[in-house]
Order: C-alpha cells, then structure tokens, then sequence
C-alpha cells in the first residue's frame, strides 16, 4: 500500500505589538519548517502531585503511543494555559541528566531539535546530549497545556 499523503510546509510567526510614548515597537519573525506530514496537538492537564505528569518521550526508534523520533521532530510549542499557576518543566537526557524551566502562566516556550540540549553549567563547554522525555508539574493547582509538535 502506498501512502497518499503530501507533506507541506509548516510556518511559524510570531508576533510582538505594542505602543509606548505613541511610538509603534512592533515585530515579527516568521520561519518556514518543510517537508512536515505529522502534527500532533493537543491540550492536556499537569497535575501540581508530587513526580509530576509525563508529557512525550523521544527516542530512536520508529514512533509510538506519546514517544517521538528523534531523527523527524522538527518543532514544539508549549503554551502554558493556566491565567495564574507557573508549570515547572524537566527535560531528560539520555544520561538521565535534566534541566528545568519554569514557564509562566499565559505564555509559550518553542523548540526544535531534540538532539542538542545540555546539562552542564559551563557556556563554554556545550557538549549536545539528546532529548529522550518530557515531564512537568504545575505550581499550585493543577494546569492545563497546549502541546503542538511537527515532525517530518
């Protein structure tokens, strides 16, 4: 059976408008990712209990239920849903090592390859490790995300 799917390409713009001193400090940054033939969006919920909630694994092989390939993941936006609540976000290494961010109520955090994140604590040292999964808690109550990945 051969597929009928076509890929496309997938452009990303954001944009910043506001107004001081009745002066205009617009911008816009547009990208274009091709050759995409796979979306997954989705809102789910991020409990504030203790451990955390899984969000997506990463891995080598062929894609599976809430696990992404490595090799076609092209993009992410997370979008922090919650009007009050900040999530904490724990990305994991192959070596089991993490990093963490914090992201605010109301706003979204963006990524793409999943094979350059680093855990260590010198700027001058980048070594790339790969991203192999996602978890997050909420602060105080539990919050809704919005969750957009684009592969190839």
């Amino acid at each position: 059976m051969a597929t009928t799917l076509t890929t496309s390409t997938l452009t990303v713009e954001v944009t910043e408008t506001i107004t001081i001193n009745g002066v205009a400090r617009n911008s816009a940054v547009t990208t274009s990712i091709a050759s995409i033939a796979e979306i997954h969006n989705r809102i789910m919920t991020v409990e504030s209990d203790a451990g955390g909630t899984g969000i997506f694994n990463v891995a080598a092989t062929l894609p599976s239920a809430g696990t992404f390939s490595r090799a076609t993941f092209e993009y992410c936006r997370i979008t922090n849903l919650d009007d009050t609540n900040f999530i904490i976000f724990q990305f994991t290494d192959e070596s089991s090592h993490y990093w963490e961010l914090i992201l605010e109520a109301g706003k979204s955090f963006m990524f793409g390859d999943v094979s350059s994140f680093d855990d260590q604590a010198d700027i001058d040292n980048f070594s790339a490790s790969t991203m192999t999964k996602l978890i997050a808690k909420a602060d105080t109550a539990d919050c809704d995300i919005e969750i957009y990945i684009a592969s190839t």
